[in-house]
């Protein structure tokens, strides 16, 4: 019986031996235990992004704005004149037409226009056609929303003879239909003067004076351009217009 027990114990040694890990292995689990984890590893898989809300992307677009181009039609408030108005005097309007984006009202009929006058010009006839150039700067709308602009003026509704230059410039008319009448009148009153005084060759002479001093008033008149309140321009905007929303 006890030669019996002995080799059931060796058995079991044995195999208590063959499960025991060997220093190497152990070694070898420990340093792959201390190895950083690989890109395939779960422990460096991104975390999924939660998509943009609609709110979210509304924030980061950019405003919308009325493009370079759009035509502002505006009834002038502040008389311009020429003969008085003088370079960096205000000017208001009001706006006659809804100017509209996608189908939605960004500038409504009333809404307040501003500018300042930039130029003025009043030439002698001989010199060339009077000018009034202006800069518009904002908009007001109805509701208190203000709105920073740049445009030129494209046209106006020709009052007076009023037109408009490529520079964007108002120019009045560089005569009238007065002018003829005003030398033929002075001829004729030279004349009768002339025949009173000296007959018939003072009549020549009289017409000649009269003709050459018409001239001389006639050349020496200032041109004059005059828009009255009432009159219609026509901007453009020069630059986009962002449209933010109201507060």
């Amino acid at each position: 019986m006890k030669k019996l027990f002995i080799p059931f114990l060796l058995v079991i040694a044995a195999a208590a031996q063959q499960a025991k890990p060997s220093p190497a292995e152990v070694a070898v689990t420990t340093a792959e235990l201390k190895q950083p984890a690989t890109n395939d590893t779960p422990a460096n898989t991104a975390a999924p992004q939660p998509a943009k809300t609609d709110a979210q992307m509304k924030t980061t677009a950019a405003p919308p704005a009325l493009p370079v181009g759009t035509a502002i039609r505006m009834k002038l408030e502040t008389p311009l004149y020429t003969g008085s108005t003088k370079p960096n005097s205000e000017f208001f309007g009001r706006v006659l037409e809804d100017i509209k984006l996608n189908g939605k009202v960004i500038i409504p009929v009333g809404s307040s226009f501003q500018g300042h006058v930039m130029q003025v010009s009043n030439p002698r006839r001989f010199k060339g056609k009077p000018m009034i150039q202006l800069k518009p700067e904002s908009v007001t709308l109805p509701n208190g929303q203000k709105y920073v602009i740049s445009a030129a003026v494209v046209d106006t509704n020709k009052v007076n003879g009023t037109d408009v230059d490529e520079e964007g410039r108002i120019k009045g008319p560089g005569h009238t239909d007065r002018d003829p009448t005003e030398i033929g009148a002075g001829t004729g009153s030279g004349a009768i003067i002339g025949a009173i005084a000296c007959g018939a060759k003072g009549s020549l002479i009289g017409a000649d004076i009269g003709a050459g001093g018409t001239l001389v008033h006639w050349l020496t008149k200032h041109n004059y351009a005059y828009l009255p309140a009432g009159s219609e321009i026509i901007f453009e905007l020069s630059r986009p217009m962002t449209i933010t929303e109201s507060r």
